[in-house]
């Protein structure tokens, strides 16, 4: 994956990543007065998207490990620059939310509590990115090799209704060579 490609992805997981962070900072008390009052469906929308990401990704490494067998590994990204690139991105996001919410540049406490709250999201989502980033892409492109193995593992669930069948489908018959003849 390409540099811009893997900023986009950091700056695009810390929006909802934010969010726990958010919860965290907070004391994993959840603010539903005020200012907070749409935070309950904000924090529940970022704990679904970055729940099925990490399904989904998961998913792939399963179905890969499955259809492909061994899927060979890649040098995986850097924990620093991921971990210090999500922490700023997810304090940015921050910031910017307390500051709408409070309609002035955060204090001093909330900028500590969030940096407290966001640090831990960051430590996990750098440490499972890290992961990722050396499995994930071999995978896919095992997947995308593997076109032949897919389907008939597959077969059953892509095979129409017996009303609607066309064709059967038959394995080729060896050939043979050069005159040979079928043992006795």
């Amino acid at each position: 994956m390409s540099r811009p490609r893997q900023v986009l992805l950091v700056g695009g997981l810390a929006l909802p990543l934010a969010e726990l962070g958010h919860l965290i900072g907070y004391g994993l008390r959840v603010p539903q007065d005020g200012p907070h009052a749409y935070f309950p469906n904000v924090l529940q929308a970022a704990g679904a998207l970055v729940g099925a990401g990490l399904l989904g990704a998961l998913g792939v490494l399963v179905l890969a490990r499955i259809l492909a067998g061994e899927v060979p590994r890649r040098k995986p990204w850097s924990f620093a620059l991921v971990f210090c690139g999500l922490l700023f991105a997810q304090m940015g996001v921050f910031l910017v939310q307390e500051g709408l919410e409070a309609h002035a540049l955060p204090a001093l406490a909330t900028v500590a509590s969030g940096l407290l709250g966001q640090q831990p999201v960051a430590l996990l989502a750098a440490l499972a990115l890290r992961w990722l980033s050396a499995r994930l892409g071999p995978a896919l492109r095992s997947l995308a090799a593997s076109h032949g193995l897919e389907l008939a593992i597959l077969s059953p669930l892509l095979r129409p209704a017996p009303a609607f069948v066309v064709a059967v489908y038959r394995p080729a018959r060896p050939r043979r060579v050069g005159g040979q003849r079928a043992p006795p």
